[in-house]
């Protein structure tokens, strides 16, 4: 099936709120939640002339930034279900020492740098970093990392799709061989594990 053809097919509501959904998730902070897949999508349905780059902008800007509030909300009230070594570091003295002198760079940078955006912004909630910066820096956060990423993509992203398309199976593939292979070797460490305790 042709990639491109069927993102053209999809429902601009359901893309434009899985844009929404997926960069909340990504801003946030939850590992593993691949932020440039919807931006990609986004820009194949501009290439398509289904949606506009400043729609593609709007939704992505807004799920990042959303996510990054949920994120402090996080760190702020909900710290008491974090594990505690992990609280004490948020709220310690480097944390405290970094936010204070490089607060709105590191929020910024944050945005983009996914090693930061999980502890900066859980750090600022847990640190109780005003709010009403933080609300201003992520959303600045949010528009750089989007904006740059969505512009790029749009830009050059109907070029790499059909070599996405091409090596996708591959990639499944060896994704699959990979889960198999760490599955297996977990189930043998548990295993042996288990046999020496006994």
């Amino acid at each position: 099936m042709n990639l491109q053809l069927w993102l053209a097919s999809l429902n601009p509501t359901l893309r434009n709120a899985a844009t929404f959904g997926l960069l909340t998730l990504e801003g946030a902070g939850v590992p593993g939640v691949p932020g440039v897949i919807p931006m990609l999508a986004q820009s194949a349905m501009i290439d398509a002339g289904h949606t506009t780059l400043e729609a593609a902008l709007l939704w992505g800007v807004l799920g990042n930034w959303c996510g990054s509030l949920l994120g402090y909300a996080a760190g702020r009230w909900g710290s008491h279900r974090i594990p505690a070594r992990w609280t004490r570091s948020l709220r310690g003295e480097r944390t405290q020492a970094l936010l204070g002198r490089w607060g709105a760079g590191v929020i910024i940078l944050s945005r983009t740098v996914g090693s930061l955006r999980t502890p900066i912004t859980l750090g600022a909630g847990a640190a109780r970093y005003p709010f009403p910066r933080f609300v201003l820096f992520s959303f600045l956060g949010a528009l750089l990392h989007v904006g740059v990423w969505q512009v790029v993509l749009w830009r050059f992203g109907p070029a790499l799709l059909p070599g996405l398309e091409r090596v996708g199976l591959e990639v499944a593939a060896g994704l699959a061989v990979a889960l198999v292979l760490g599955l297996g070797w977990l189930w043998i460490r548990r295993r042996q594990r288990s046999g020496s305790a006994a």
